[in-house]
């Protein structure tokens, strides 16, 4: 390790590990980092670290030829939940990720799956988001029964075979004595982020801390490229000193989502960068789609973005041509939402702390399913369990249920209750009861564990001081609706455990009162749901 200085001038000694987007990366430590934006360093310090990890291995195209010390290492011991039983991974069809997401745990309880299973969502959203990028693992000293119960619901994690840990230096040093440790590290085994977790706020905490940093190092995040610039600038006329390198766009100028409502398909350019990063000329080629009247206002778009950093040949900036191409990706609603969920547009908590609720609305049959399959033509074919008493029934009557609400004629936008009023639902006398949330919980249930088969509403208004975007994260044990601003929103009949953010829903909030209703049908045991309601950040 060598003397270094962080952003406020203090001393500190540490080993270069990574340049990832505006930080530098410092092991300081067996299981400890440190970051220092790039800005802190001078040019000087900044082809110091660069000299100090050039000769560290790039990343394999092959998680089956990585040569990180983290990756490497799962390298023969990987394995992946198929029918309740571990199958090996064939590390040749996946690239070696750049970044890691573990949990490590020292035995299986149920508190394993409860905390793996509110983290599956997360998981599972980073990997569409990042795909190819961050990979997620579970990492325990479980040997038995490892397969039963232990992985939740979902092919996200893999999973690390406890019977070949023992050559594991690297991530060994991860595994707790006890409990469990969720850690976001990266391929060489530095650790970005994480620590213990007992309860799902922990799981909240780090979900939360992790985002942030995946945002932070994102090559799409517009807030930090002229800290990559900094660097760079600095360091590619070492990295090319006896060679070329053409003209590098730093940030793409341009939404997708806003070039879809303008017609644009697909941008195609010469752009003339001169020696300073400039860009003195953008010439559109015929291969570009998008109206005509555009042309101008694109090539302008690009000439004053200022995002280029010049070729350089032999170590000298020059002037050099590149060539810039843009395929507009077809709209893709889900990942956008989940996008803005992770990558830090939706960074600001909207408080709800108080709900009425309408409950319990009994359901005659006792009869929950799940989805089997969704045919061609979009018809749900549902799969029929066995209800407590051991008798199968008719699925009819639940999805009746499900699908059939008292407001139905006047509109969810109809239902506006207040404390103590009273609610007729299907010959039941109902009163709507006021509701605190515990940390973002609506428990229908509380403590009474006899409340199955039936079916609760949970109401609430607030205020917004301007028109915005807005996302719902909400997990729901069991089935969900969803209505906003009397809008149906989400709709989902599924039996499932309440996890945290298991569905992200976009919303558009309008100034001042908003309403959302929630409806939630319950299969047996827990009735509750999870919620966090988020607004663009500035």
């Amino acid at each position: 390790m060598t003397e270094w200085r962080d952003a406020k001038g203090a001393p500190f000694r540490g080993e270069p590990v990574e340049a990832m987007g505006p930080l530098a990366l410092f092991r300081t430590g067996a299981t400890s980092s440190k970051f220092v934006p790039m800005p802190a360093l001078t040019s000087d310090e900044c082809v110091r670290f660069h000299r100090a990890i050039a000769n560290r291995p790039a990343r394999a195209a092959r998680w089956s030829e990585a040569k990180g010390k983290a990756t490497s290492e799962f390298v023969g011991r990987l394995l992946r939940v198929e029918n309740r039983e571990l199958q090996p991974v064939d590390l040749t069809a996946l690239p070696e990720p750049e970044l890691l997401l573990v949990f490590f745990g020292s035995w299986r309880t149920f508190a394993s799956f409860q905390l793996l299973d509110n983290l599956a969502p997360f998981a599972t959203r980073v990997q569409r988001v990042y795909a190819g990028r961050v990979a997620t693992v579970v990492m325990t000293t479980w040997e038995r029964n490892f397969s039963t119960g232990v992985i939740p619901r979902t092919r996200t994690w893999l999973v690390a075979d406890p019977g070949r840990q023992s050559g594991m230096k690297v991530l060994s040093r991860f595994v707790p004595g006890e409990g469990f440790v969720v850690m976001l590290m990266t391929r060489e085994g530095v650790p970005l982020i994480g620590g213990p977790v007992e309860t799902i706020f922990d799981v909240t905490k780090f979900v939360d801390q992790a985002s942030a940093v995946l945002w932070e190092l994102n090559p799409l995040n517009p807030v930090t490229w002229q800290d990559r610039a900094h660097y760079l600038r600095a360091v590619r006329p070492v990295e090319f000193a006896g060679g070329r390198a053409e003209p590098l766009l730093l940030l793409d100028p341009f939404r997708a989502d806003v070039l879809r409502q303008r017609s644009v398909v697909r941008i195609a350019a010469k752009v003339e960068v001169d020696a300073e990063g400039g860009v003195t000329q953008v010439t559109m080629l015929p291969a570009s789609e998008f109206p005509a009247a555009l042309a101008r206002p694109l090539g302008e778009a690009i000439r004053r973005s200022g995002l280029f950093l010049p070729a350089i040949d032999h170590g000298v900036p020059v002037a050099r041509t590149l060539d810039y191409a843009l395929v507009v990706p077809p709209a893709d609603p889900q990942l956008a939402a989940d996008a803005a969920w992770v990558s830090g547009e939706a960074r600001v908590p909207v408080p709800i702390e108080n709900w009425l609720v309408l409950k319990p609305i009994h359901v005659s049959e006792q009869v929950f399913s799940t989805v089997d399959r969704i045919s061609p033509d979009g018809t749900v074919i549902l799969k029929p369990v066995t209800a407590g008493d051991g008798s199968k029934f008719s699925t009819a009557v639940q999805l009746t249920a499900f699908n059939s609400d008292w407001f139905a004629a006047d509109g969810a936008a109809s239902v506006h209750p207040a404390e103590g009023a009273m609610q007729e639902v299907d010959g039941e006398k109902l009163v709507w009861k006021r509701l605190k949330a515990d940390d973002g919980i609506v428990d229908f249930a509380g403590n009474v564990w006899n409340m199955n088969y039936c079916v609760g509403y949970a109401w609430a208004e607030f205020d917004s001081p301007v028109e915005t975007d807005a996302w719902l994260g909400i997990g729901s044990d069991d089935g969900l609706k969803v209505w906003f601003n009397g809008e149906l929103v989400n709709d989902k009949w599924v039996l499932r455990t309440s996890r945290l953010d298991d569905d992200v829903v976009p919303l558009r909030l309008r100034k001042g009162k908003n309403q959302i209703l929630i409806k939630i049908q319950n299969a047996t045991e827990a009735w509750k749901f999870t919620f966090r309601l988020r607004v663009r950040g500035a």
